[in-house]
């Protein structure tokens, strides 16, 4: 094998090991399959909606809770909460019509579900919905309190960083050998 052979081998490999892993890093939706669930409350948790499809009764309430420590939202087609749902905020939708509404996080592609409202025969639209405030999140007694002097670790995104200099370098190199044979074998 050539030793651009070599290179070029080396750079897709390393390219196939890293790629798959930037977007997933990245967030966004449910990478562990959709779950069915019955009840009256959808946990947004792990940036996964739990269940991703809840079976109800029509005039049934469904609760959302953000239990994830980042900020999420519910949207549906003419119906849902499009404001930010902080951690520990609730809001709670009525479905009077039976159907499929389904939903998503606005924040992060991938993140859906699914409400079937009785059968799930019914157009589903969400213009029967009715939808309530979100709930604020009760103040929490502070346990500990600590002084910060200096900024919190950035650790995942300087490996990022990292991982992303190495992956430019390594085809930078590979490129200007490719190039620099060419030039030599030519000359």
């Amino acid at each position: 094998m050539s030793r651009r052979a070599g290179i070029l081998v080396s750079a897709v490999f390393l390219a196939v090991l890293v790629l798959p892993a930037l977007p997933a890093s990245a967030g966004g939706g449910c990478h562990g399959g959709a779950t069915q669930g019955t009840g009256d409350t959808v946990e947004i948790v792990d940036m996964c909606f739990t269940p991703s499809a809840l079976s109800i009764q029509p005039g049934d309430s469904v609760t959302f809770v953000n239990t994830d420590p980042m900020v999420h939202n519910v949207g549906g087609t003419l119906w849902g909460h499009y404001d930010d749902l902080n951690p520990g905020d609730t809001f709670t939708a009525t479905f009077d019509q039976p159907g499929i509404y389904p939903y998503a996080c606005s924040y992060h592609l991938g993140m859906t579900g699914a409400i079937v409202v009785g059968g799930g025969l019914g157009s589903g639209n969400g213009e029967t919905v009715q939808v309530s405030s979100f709930e604020q999140p009760e103040p929490s007694p502070v346990v500990q309190v600590r002084a910060v002097t200096e900024p919190a670790s950035r650790a995942p995104v300087a490996i990022g960083w990292v991982a992303g200099a190495a992956i430019g370098l390594g085809i930078g190199l590979g490129i200007a050998t490719l190039v620099r044979r060419k030039t030599t074998n030519t000359a």
